[in-house]
């Protein structure tokens, strides 16, 4: 499992790094910025997705999933990652 902050754009800095470094205690943690032309924090979850692939070469393919509430910027997400 790996967690995604979103919207890290609209939260002053100091808070997002907080989080960050108390959410990575348990998992991959990421601060994102979803914007199509703009986007914060894209490299760091691509590079995270190629790592997994690396791991699981076992593995013709490996499934990644959004989970969140509603209007949280999942599709967003996914959008920017095109």
């Amino acid at each position: 499992m790996v967690l995604l902050i979103n919207k890290a754009d609209l939260v002053p800095i100091w808070a997002i790094s907080k989080w960050v470094k108390y959410l990575s205690k348990s998992y991959p943690t990421i601060a994102y910025r979803s914007s199509i032309t703009n986007p914060f924090g894209k490299g760091a979850l691509i590079n995270l997705f190629r790592q997994f692939d690396i791991f699981h070469r076992d593995k013709k393919n490996i499934s990644i999933g959004f989970v969140g509430y509603p209007n949280v910027g999942k599709s967003s997400v996914i959008n920017s990652l095109k």
